[in-house]
């Protein structure tokens, strides 16, 4: 097969679904402002056993090596439309000294809405040990929007975080049971973070903006110990963005600022065994340190005085997953899988530009094999979250001098489906197979 025409397909078929859609702003789904719906397949299991390729081919997001499972030439794109909501409602202790300031005693409405997100894949095998492909994802991302008058207002106006990743990716198998991989990734991110400068209503707004492009990694491996067991490793790197933008009045061309933030590293663990010819059990962890982001400071570039920072002052996160697939008939595989993910956020400080909680993931989710080279995935979840506290301290790297203490409730309801093809001809599987093509191990 020809050089060209293998780089035409790849990269074709990575590039075949935009990354992201920004309709509407919204939360972030997994803990704090990551993305987790990264693969339709893997949205319907609640992401269990995707570091072992139960994701299928957008398994490689989570673990380079589980791009081997793939045989020929293959390509797939996901989309995921989420709905999340949250409103922060100030305590009667914040809403009276807000009241007595001059300002609006009123809550935040809500303050995120709908998301619509993509991501490709696309994977070619060049001999039986060795495979290359790509992926393009938006790993970190959130957009929220309270009122525009309302009691935090001079912490939260609007917030929006976007990154970019684009991912080459290789895996080498180095015997029946064992195969290794890694991807050199190119990360994108910009933001932008308003607030009132004043507690009064129609005060202006400060507008802090900054953007950077940052490099990482991710490695992996799958071992299969025994016929019908799979394990997977698989670990994507911290990022590290040194951003540039401005600290913008309402009018003005404002002060050139720098600021620093790293995008935490994440581990994640996955498990699939097969039962029988027909039932699959998935099980999953992930390890995220989110502790990394601290509070990093706003620096004047010009001086090199700090003049504001950004608060995270985040713990680490974690999630656990388990879940089940059925192979209904041939062209049609079942899946279902439950979750519980910590959020990385303190339970004495919580921030209301994004206000997070414990959550609990429950998911059902289909493959259905169209034609030989041809299928889709579709996965629906719903999270059920605990009461997210926010409070506003003297700590906090932010303070404006007025203490904010209030409650939100998170919810969300994401659905994804994705298309996968198989450019090349596919050969006639020796043993059974999932709706989704790869072997059930």
């Amino acid at each position: 097969m020809k050089c060209g025409r293998f780089w035409r397909r790849v990269v074709g078929g990575a590039l075949a679904v935009p990354v992201s859609l920004p309709l509407w702003g919204s939360e972030a789904a997994a803990g704090s402002f990551a993305l987790r719906e990264q693969s339709a397949r893997g949205q319907g299991s609640s992401f269990a056993g995707a570091a072992a390729g139960a994701g299928g081919l957008s398994s490689i997001f989570w673990n380079p090596a589980s791009i081997a499972f793939f045989p020929g030439i293959q390509s797939e794109g996901d989309i995921a439309l989420s709905r999340r909501g949250a409103e922060i409602k100030p305590d009667f202790t914040t809403r009276g000294a807000v009241a007595a300031s001059g300002g609006v005693p009123a809550s935040s409405g809500d303050i995120g809405q709908t998301l619509l997100s993509g991501s490709s894949y696309g994977s070619y095998q060049v001999n039986d040990r060795f495979w290359v492909g790509a992926s393009v994802n938006t790993p970190y991302r959130f957009t929220t929007k309270p009122n525009q008058n309302w009691a935090g207002q001079v912490y939260a106006r609007s917030a929006r975080l976007n990154t970019i990743a684009a991912t080459p990716t290789a895996a080498y198998r180095v015997n029946d049971w064992v195969t290794v991989g890694l991807g050199v990734t190119l990360q994108s991110l910009d933001l932008t973070f308003k607030n009132a400068i004043g507690v009064a209503p129609g005060s202006p707004s400060a507008i802090l903006t900054g953007d950077d492009i940052g490099f990482g990694f991710s490695v992996g491996a799958t071992v299969q110990p025994r016929p019908g067991t799979m394990v997977g490793v698989g670990f994507r790197s911290m990022v590290h963005h040194d951003l540039r933008g401005r600290l913008l009045p309402q009018t003005g061309m404002g002060q050139p600022i720098r600021t620093s933030l790293n995008l935490p590293e994440t581990l994640s663990i996955g498990l699939t065994q097969r039962l029988d010819e027909r039932w699959n059990l998935l099980a999953g962890g992930e390890w995220t340190n989110w502790s990394r982001l601290d509070q990093p400071a706003v620096v004047d570039r010009r001086t090199g005085q700090s003049v504001t920072g950004l608060s995270f002052r985040y713990d680490d996160g974690a999630f656990l997953s388990f879940g089940v697939e059925y192979l209904w008939r041939p062209e049609l595989t079942m899946r279902a899988g439950i979750g519980f993910e910590s959020t990385p956020e303190r339970d004495d400080w919580h921030s209301p530009r994004l206000p997070d909680a414990d959550r609990i993931w429950t998911s059902i989710g289909a493959s259905y094999q169209a034609t030989e080279k041809l299928g889709f995935e579709i996965g629906y979840s719903h999270a059920f979250a605990r009461q997210a506290p926010v409070r506003i301290t003297g700590a906090a790297a932010d303070f404006s001098g007025l203490a904010f203490v209030g409650d939100a409730k998170p919810s969300a309801d994401i659905v994804s489906v994705a298309w996968r093809y198989r450019w090349d001809a596919p050969a006639k599987p020796a043993i059974a197979t999932s709706a989704g093509g790869n072997l059930l191990y």
